[in-house]
């Protein structure tokens, strides 16, 4: 049996999910989070030679793996997306990939015209009709390569291989896609992640990635109508196909959230739960506020099954 750890970093929480078995039959074995002083919504390449910060973190991590004494075939990470820079390009495909990444990195100069050659960059293709022949829709997602730094030297403070380092929505993406199959089948979904200062709003139509968004907000203020227009705005735009379900997750869900969203025309709005459907450990079962809160799981739980079912 395979035994994976998927670690999340969000806000001031470090979130762990341990998973054990194979990819058609897995159990979670150990679901855990700890408080941190230290704010992971921050620029992390700047703490990257910070030896203080880089302890502090990796001391967490070792605590945990200590506690549980557990041996881990695959570790993997999810930082938050305020982390990456992500757009949404038009590219014409027929050009070639090298073509293709020369628009991308044109386009990233536009924004940081002085280090845009400092970024990881990964592509999606949305699979959007669009006027031009062989055109499309790219979605691009770039993360800093002094944040990646971040993440590789805690790593190894930790003693732990990174198998793989991924942005906590595409991860969370990751659950629904596994939990939920049955109700994404045939419908459009629009999954959207609260987190501290910053939403991400995914569009998933009949289980393929068509459109990506985030805004960000400073304060509480009216937040339940500022995310109601904002979705209102975000399932009306022009050829959006209809959205029939809403799903969750991040640590920042609060319960008058759901409910104010539950009144949108849409036929359910609903939380994820990572470990819906699954095996879990006695100890999970019988704790009641873990299991209350295991939304904040999503993305340390969909690293850990990424890593479980490659």
């Amino acid at each position: 049996m395979n035994r994976v750890l998927g670690i999340g970093f969000s806000g001031n929480r470090i979130y762990f999910t341990e998973l054990l078995g194979t990819a058609d039959a897995y159990r979670a074995e150990n679901i855990e989070q700890v408080k941190v002083d230290f704010d992971f919504e921050e620029d992390l390449g700047k703490f990257k030679s910070s030896q203080k910060d880089l302890t502090n973190i990796s001391s967490e991590i070792i605590t945990y793996i200590n506690k549980h004494n557990s041996g881990f075939n695959k570790a993997g990470i999810t930082i938050s997306s305020s982390q990456a820079f992500t757009l949404i390009l038009p590219v014409d495909f027929s050009e070639g990939r090298q073509s293709i990444n020369s628009k991308i990195y044109w386009e990233l100069s536009n924004y940081f015209p002085d280090n845009y050659n400092d970024f990881l960059i990964n592509t999606y293709r949305l699979g959007n009709v669009l006027p031009c022949k062989n055109s499309d829709d790219f979605l691009v997602i770039a993360v800093p390569k002094n944040t990646v730094e971040f993440v590789k030297r805690i790593f190894k403070i930790c003693s732990l291989e990174l198998s793989v380092i991924d942005i906590d929505h595409f991860s969370a993406e990751t659950i629904l896609r596994q939990n939920y199959s049955g109700i994404m089948a045939g419908k459009n979904i629009l999954l959207v992640g609260i987190k501290k200062g910053r939403i991400d709003y995914g569009i998933i139509e009949n289980k393929r990635y068509k459109y990506f968004q985030h805004s960000r907000y400073y304060n509480n203020t009216e937040f339940n109508l500022n995310i109601t227009r904002k979705i209102q705005t975000i399932i009306n735009r022009p050829f959006q196909s209809k959205i029939n379900a809403i799903f969750l997750y991040g640590d920042e869900i609060k319960e008058d959230t759901v409910e104010t969203l539950c009144r949108l025309p849409v036929e359910e709005v609903k939380v994820l739960d990572p470990f819906d459907g699954i095996n879990a450990t006695e100890a999970f079962l019988k704790n009641e506020n873990l299991r209350k809160n295991s939304y904040c799981y999503s993305s340390s739980g969909g690293i850990a099954l990424r890593l479980l079912t490659a």
